[in-house]
């Protein structure tokens, strides 16, 4: 594993349109593969690709690949088309709701690395974790429950923006979550509260407030800890 940088791969998958047609549609991945039988699911917020805004995906990617603590895959969904606006949502996929297509693609995106554990990370049974940042983070909300192999979700400046699924599937999640959000991110402090405060299945909870951070957690000091992060939730 260690002469491989990076593993990339392009799911194809359909889903059903609201019309009921089923459209075809992409998944880029990249992984960073390793031998620490231990597997990071990055879901990225919805303003990026999967390499992160200034590559701080792949660079994170890189990091625990260096240091042995995961291989880290990251993806993106399809990008919002902008040909149709559903009523109750402002962006879709060739009619296909894009919340919709957020969750699936994180689905595909965990079956995949389940599929090829062995050559990603070195064990047919990993660990598995999963981070997800903005409208990634509630993805993770809405998916994470669904595989009993996830035992830890991370949620970065997590909004409730695929609506009920993230609320249906965090407060179903039987791992641990940890949550960081930045002080000056007011709606994704509230999201804590409200989390902290729901009947939770979790086996624990842990929440951090950045101070003088906003939602994206801009500039390099805020960079490195988005880093720190992931050391906090999933190394120790």
């Amino acid at each position: 594993m260690a002469n491989v940088k990076s593993m990339d791969a392009r799911l194809t998958q359909e889903s059903r349109s609201v019309a009921g047609d089923m459209v075809s549609y992409q998944i880029p991945v990249t992984a960073y593969p390793t031998d620490s039988k231990v597997i990071i699911v990055n879901s990225p917020g919805s303003g990026e690709l999967k390499d992160g805004r200034d590559q701080r995906w792949k660079k994170l990617g890189l990091h625990l690949q260096e240091t042995e603590l995961a291989t880290m895959v990251t993806y993106n969904a399809p990008r919002p088309d902008f040909k149709t606006q559903l009523e109750w949502e402002p962006y879709s996929y060739e009619g296909v709701s894009w919340n919709k297509l957020l969750i699936e693609s994180l689905s595909h995106t965990i079956e995949w690395a389940l599929g090829n554990s062995v050559r990603l990370c070195g064990s047919a049974y990993p660990k598995v974790f999963v981070a997800g940042f903005s409208s990634g983070g509630s993805a993770v909300g809405a998916v994470a429950h669904r595989y009993p192999s996830v035992e830890r979700i991370l949620l970065l400046s997590t909004y409730d923006s695929v609506g009920d699924p993230f609320y249906e599937g965090v407060f179903a999640f039987t791992g641990d979550i940890y949550l960081a959000y930045g002080g000056e991110d007011q709606p994704a402090g509230m999201l804590a509260q409200v989390i902290q405060m729901g009947a939770l299945a979790a086996k624990s909870f842990q929440a951090r407030e950045v101070p003088n951070c906003g939602h994206r957690f801009d500039g390099e000091a805020n960079t490195k800890l988005l880093t720190q992060a992931f050391h906090w939730a999933f190394e120790g």
